[in-house]
């Protein structure tokens, strides 16, 4: 799902269907580790872990309000590999072993771990993973395919030219087709060394993302400004003097989205979730999506927001 119709797409309850392609299932283990023969091939998982405080997205739109992962990890028992979560608690693991494998999924007080079967040379699993407590299990069933739609979160580390490395991972953006900061398009050369940027594209069996559009989550020429999109539940309006559409009228508010204080002005623009205009006033128990720039003071000046057709 690509970054121009992600918030669009938060409100679709449709789930991409999951396909059995090689794939096997999963089950909890605990114990001492147990080293695995083989280490080395040409496997890749990817997805997402769930957790308390992050992960809180689904995969198939890249939406959500997750708070970082900072401080977790996915590894492979009984060999070198292992990944950090990004932001969106999202991972992959590249040269694994066809076959089975033991995950272990660490974070602040959690350490869990979970085996996984199915993995095929060549081709890229894809899994959802829940940790409760000291237990993980894979939501729905996973799914391998030569190549797989992914996105992640990471900094900017190398750039030469088409080819990328963002948060240790190659991005070959030789087929970009957008690149963003904020609502403006930018150059691929316009991004910067060291700042955090968003990838949407194609992961492919060798481990490297095949890029269609990128995000600089930060502001160029003010790097306090950080770019977010997030949803849930408008919690309070004292947006009383908003118009739901800029007119010379209008005049700044204030709702709390899940949390997070955002504020509304002429700069905003207000639709309903299929994109229709939209009339009338926003209210608590609202479902909103908002896209916009994060200010040191800590709220959120909306750009976009998409509030859920009642």
């Amino acid at each position: 799902m690509r970054r121009a119709s992600v918030v669009v797409s938060l409100f679709l309850a449709v789930m991409v269907g999951l396909i059995e392609s090689g794939c096997g299932g999963s089950s909890a283990v605990s114990g001492p580790d147990e080293p695995r023969a083989g280490a080395g091939g040409a496997s890749v998982l990817h997805g997402a872990v769930l957790a308390p405080g992050i992960g809180s997205v689904a995969p198939s739109t890249g939406v959500g309000a997750a708070s970082g992962a900072s401080g977790w990890t996915v590894s492979v028992v009984g060999t070198s590999s292992s990944a950090p979560l990004d932001d969106d608690g999202r991972f992959v693991l590249s040269g694994l072993p066809s076959g089975s494998v033991t995950l272990k999924i660490e974070g602040p007080g959690v350490s869990a771990q979970l085996q996984l079967g199915g993995l095929v040379e060549g081709q890229v699993m894809s899994v959802e993973i829940q940790v409760t407590g000291g237990s993980a299990h894979v939501n729905g069933t996973p799914k391998c395919t030569p190549s797989a739609e992914t996105y992640f979160s990471g900094t900017l580390d190398q750039a030469a030219g088409s080819q990328l490395v963002v948060g240790g991972r190659k991005v070959d953006a030789s087929q970009i087709s957008k690149v963003w900061r904020g609502e403006r398009r930018i150059q691929l050369s316009e991004l910067e060394h060291g700042e955090k940027v968003k990838v949407w594209g194609t992961l492919r069996g060798d481990g490297v993302v095949v890029a269609e559009e990128i995000a600089a989550l930060t502001d160029g020429s003010d790097q306090s400004k950080v770019w977010v999109t997030f949803s849930g539940r408008v919690e309070s309006v004292e947006a009383k003097g908003f118009m739901p559409n800029p007119t010379p009228t209008t005049k700044p508010g204030w709702i709390v989205v899940a949390g997070r204080k955002v504020k509304l002005d002429s700069g905003t623009q207000c639709k309903w979730s299929d994109g229709s205009a939209f009339e009338g006033t926003i209210v608590v128990g609202d479902v909103a999506a908002v896209e916009g720039w994060k200010l040191p003071e800590g709220y959120v000046q909306a750009t976009r927001i998409l509030i859920g057709k009642r």
